[in-house]
């Protein structure tokens, strides 16, 4: 990971915090989850709710703007050698999520305009934890996370054919598996023995 985990955590609760005011605010649209984003387009289409249809379209479109644009932020500061790229994507979000919070206290801005807005801040921040941590990584949704999160402690805590080869090696001490179900059945050090092939 290219990110502190911390760091990864605020964006999830910034990410949390932006759809649920989104949804409650600015027309029962989500600006950072487009799963769900899609789901309400589509009951939107079936009902025929005209105005619903077009805040979550400009919200789709705004959030493939933004990663478009923090994919490109990213290219060029990996290019550089530097994280300068993913800070100016970053940075760019927090300005817009900084002129949603005044424009929708002080100014009075059209809520379409907020809509696009935070959707390309949500944009920016997807493109940028894509390359912090790849695509079992993201702040925006969580079926992809929670799926890749378990595939990882499946991988991990698995007694698979790395923990076979070990506890078969033939040496004179190995690894044995202790036989305990949950989290804490891991490989421990004992002097198993193991056959030796002749």
């Amino acid at each position: 990971m290219r990110m502190p985990r911390f760091s990864m955590l605020g964006l999830a609760l910034a990410a949390g915090a932006v759809d649920a005011l989104s949804f409650l605010a600015l027309g029962q649209v989500f600006t950072a989850n487009m799963t769900g984003n899609v789901v309400l387009l589509g009951l939107a289409l079936g009902y025929g709710r005209t105005a619903h249809v077009m805040a979550s379209g400009l919200a789709f479109a705004g959030f493939c703007a933004g990663l478009a644009a923090g994919f490109l932020l990213v290219g060029r500061g990996a290019g550089g050698g530097a994280a300068r790229g993913p800070a100016a994507a970053l940075g760019l979000e927090l300005v817009l999520l900084a002129g949603i919070a005044v424009g929708w206290w002080a100014v009075q801005v059209p809520r379409p305009v907020l809509v696009a807005a935070s959707a390309v801040a949500m944009g920016l921040q997807s493109a940028v934890t894509r390359w912090a941590g790849g695509s079992g990584l993201s702040t925006t949704y969580v079926t992809g996370t929670v799926t890749g999160l378990a595939g990882q402690v499946v991988a991990l805590w698995r007694p698979g054919r790395d923990g076979g080869r070990a506890a078969g090696s033939g040496g004179r001490s190995g690894w044995c598996w202790r036989s305990r179900w949950g989290p804490w059945s891991r490989p421990w050090p004992c002097g198993c023995t193991s056959p030796r092939r002749r």
